[in-house]
């Protein structure tokens, strides 16, 4: 067996995107994962290495870890098809006997449902914050103890097998590992190869926390006449898919005036979310106005607060290699002065995994975008009444306006539109608006315009305050007068009455 290990010992190394299942058997690390299946019925229990060794025979319970819960969440006791019982063999009692076989062929004993397995549910990974991963498992090799040959292969079981993996419906979720016809033809006591190895590394895949069984048809050969199977030790090697989700976060950029210049800073994290440590290559770019105002970076790991690989540097972040464990931050400041920015730019902070490093399952989360945005202003019209037509009018137009990323500079304000009729000046932010000599006599207007204060002097915007004022001499409208009626209308009116009754009379008479 020894030897069995040292070999599949060789191949890629564990830097790679696979980890075998470790094993303490004869001082091997790192390849063996199997069951001792030789205990009577009733007792079996299945011996996950590391913890067993040859003299784990007998009736009572296996010392030691049964499996490694990082690549089985659980093991169970073997399991037989239909017709199928053990019971330990009568000569050498470290081994069992297998009875019930009724066929002859090996589509015979799938069709007969008449098998012996090895259950098993892989591990679950497991992020940092505990959530299950989506890291795979596969089957490297598997292999039988040939102790149907022992003592020289004298006392042998004609019995044949054909191997499968399946999950926990019974189904197969692999091609046919091996077939043997008669393990009686099959020299040598030691391990037989049922799958060869070809890891560590991708085997078969499994999915994790699932149900699977290792499962053996057995059936008769010519020279079985007793419909019995020798069973010993059953074992398979393993690795798993190794994960580190590398997740990349970034702050706003701030900026703060400090003199003629600005003072920027921003912050980014390199978050390994797990399972598995991890090595990051990151990068960047650093904003266009950054590059030539000598930026500087430094970099802690949380929650630790230690400093990083590369605790420091001037100018880019250019493919910085940094180790994560699982649950840990890098975290990168950078800082830089330099004039204000009339402009927005953005850059793109990334972080992948080195080569050779755990597979990244989700790739769409190892970069984050920052933006340089230039400071704002905003001014607000104003509307200002006069007390009279000739009263001047001193306005805070800069009380008003609004920014963002810089204070208003109140100092800036300038007339840049003067109103039709009269006159403003500005200082300190108030506008004093005069009127004509004559008055103001209709609405005017004028604008400003106000920039934020230095070193962003050239963020400006223009705003419109309106004048009015009541008009004094106006007078109420008059109504249209009603004509007055003189004496001598009214004797002519009084003519013009008597001419028609003497006529409407006359009419009368000649009637």
């Amino acid at each position: 067996m020894g030897a069995l290990l040292l070999a599949g010992a060789a191949g890629p190394s564990l830097a790679q995107s696979y980890v075998n299942a470790p094993s303490s058997y004869l001082g091997v690390d790192g390849l063996v994962a199997g069951w001792m299946s030789n205990r009577p019925p009733g007792t079996l229990t299945q011996d996950w290495y590391p913890g067993s060794g040859e003299a784990s025979t007998g009736a009572g319970p296996v010392s030691g870890p049964t499996h490694d819960v990082v690549f089985l969440s659980s093991t169970g006791p073997q399991r037989f098809g239909t017709g199928l019982s053990a019971s330990p063999d009568p000569t050498y009692p470290d081994f069992q006997v297998i009875s019930g076989l009724t066929t002859d062929t090996a589509d015979g004993a799938k069709l007969a449902q008449q098998y012996i397995e090895f259950p098993f549910v892989t591990g679950t990974m497991r992020y940092a914050d505990t959530s299950p991963s989506a890291a795979l498992f596969y089957v490297n090799g598997a292999f039988t103890a040939k102790r149907w040959n022992l003592n020289g292969n004298t006392h042998p079981r004609a019995f044949g097998y054909a191997a499968y993996l399946v999950d926990g419906d019974g189904n197969a979720v692999s091609a046919l590992l091996q077939q043997t016809d008669d393990v009686s033809t099959v020299a040598g006591d030691d391990f037989q190869f049922v799958r060869a190895p070809d890891g560590p590394g991708p085997g078969i895949t499994l999915q994790p926390g699932s149900a699977y069984a290792l499962r053996f048809y057995l059936y008769r050969t010519a020279a079985n006449t007793d419909g019995k199977a020798s069973w010993d030790d059953t074992l398979f090697t393993m690795s798993r898919q190794t994960l580190a989700e590398i997740i990349v976060g970034a702050s706003a950029i701030t900026a703060s005036p400090a003199g003629t210049q600005n003072h920027y800073s921003y912050s980014f994290n390199v978050y390994n979310h797990g399972p598995d440590a991890t090595r990051a290559v990151v990068s960047d770019p650093l904003p266009a106005t950054a590059n030539g105002a000598s930026a500087t970076w430094s970099c802690t790991l949380q929650p630790s607060g230690s400093p990083c690989a590369t605790p420091s540097g001037n100018g880019p972040i250019s493919a910085v290699v940094q180790a994560l464990n699982s649950g840990e931050t890098a975290l990168y400041t950078v800082t830089w002065t330099g004039p204000g920015v009339t402009t927005a730019s953005t850059h793109t902070v990334i972080a992948q995994p080195e080569a050779g490093s755990p597979t990244d399952p989700i790739s769409t989360n190892n970069a984050a975008e920052l933006s340089l945005v230039p400071p704002t202003i905003t001014a607000v019209d104003d509307v200002v009444t006069l007390g009279t037509n000739t009263a001047s009018a001193a306005t805070p137009v800069a009380s008003n306006d609004t920014s963002s990323g810089g204070p208003v500079d109140p100092a800036t304000v300038t007339v840049v539109t003067p109103p039709a009729a009269g006159t403003v000046s500005c200082a300190s932010g108030i506008c004093t608006y005069v009127p004509p000599a004559g008055g103001l006599a209709s609405p005017v207007s004028y604008q400003y315009n106000i920039c934020l204060a230095a070193p962003n002097q050239a963020i400006c915007a223009t705003a419109t305050v309106r004048v009015s004022a009541a008009q004094p001499n106006a007078q109420p409208a008059m109504p249209t007068p009603v004509p007055a009626t003189g004496a001598y209308a009214l004797s002519l009116l009084a003519v013009l009455l008597g001419l028609l009754g003497i006529r409407q009379s006359r009419r009368s008479s000649a009637q």
